[in-house]
């Protein structure tokens, strides 16, 4: 009996090092490390579908005379953007301009659909060109962070060719095509800095 209670105590003990291992390797551990950003090797040619999942939205930078009924209006120092379901409008003459909003701005909610992105310690969001962190009780506009990758991306896009190499840009971002198995067809756009 003595022999089987210091065998269930090993295995215990082993069992839980396996788990402290195996959480550490996936970033639930003590101090909450985590494996530096991977870089992915990018397509030569862009494929120029990175917009079929918002296909149905409109494309960045589009003039509407109208913006959703339900839009929430949001002031951000100088500017007054009108926000629905993930879209950011703003007043441009006599019409509605589809834009990014700038860096800093907030909402409670994200928008049905969302991804959520895991580079090095931090957690992005993102949806439709657009990356938010979470801050107290709100998500927070910021800049695109390098290494994110993302299933698609908004029609807006410009496709530029540096050194051989297309990349979508985007406001300001740069985009590689690149194999990724986590999504369903099997592509994804990886934020770059060509």
């Amino acid at each position: 009996m003595r022999n089987f209670k210091m065998l269930l105590a090993a295995t215990a003990v082993g069992l839980l090092s396996i788990a402290n291992l195996n959480a550490n390797a996936q970033g639930r551990g003590r101090g909450r490390e985590r494996a530096p950003v991977a870089h992915r090797e990018a397509h030569r040619v862009v494929a120029r579908k990175a917009n079929v999942h918002y296909a149905p939205m409109p494309r960045w930078g589009a003039a509407v005379n109208v913006v959703p009924r339900a839009s929430l209006n949001i002031r951000f120092g100088n500017n007054n953007y009108y926000y629905n379901s993930g879209i950011y409008y703003v007043k441009r003459g006599g019409s509605f301009a589809v834009v990014r909003p700038v860096r800093g701005v907030r909402i409670r909610v994200l928008p049905v659909g969302y991804r959520t992105i895991i580079l090095g310690p931090r957690s992005y969001f993102y949806y439709y060109g657009t990356f938010y962190t979470r801050m107290a009780d709100a998500y927070v506009v910021v800049d695109a962070p390098l290494g994110a990758v993302v299933d698609a991306l908004p029609d807006g896009y410009e496709i530029r060719n540096i050194n051989g190499i297309e990349y979508y840009y985007l406001d300001g971002s740069y985009y590689a095509e690149v194999d990724a198995p986590e999504f369903p067809d099997g592509i994804g756009y990886q934020v770059v800095q060509p």
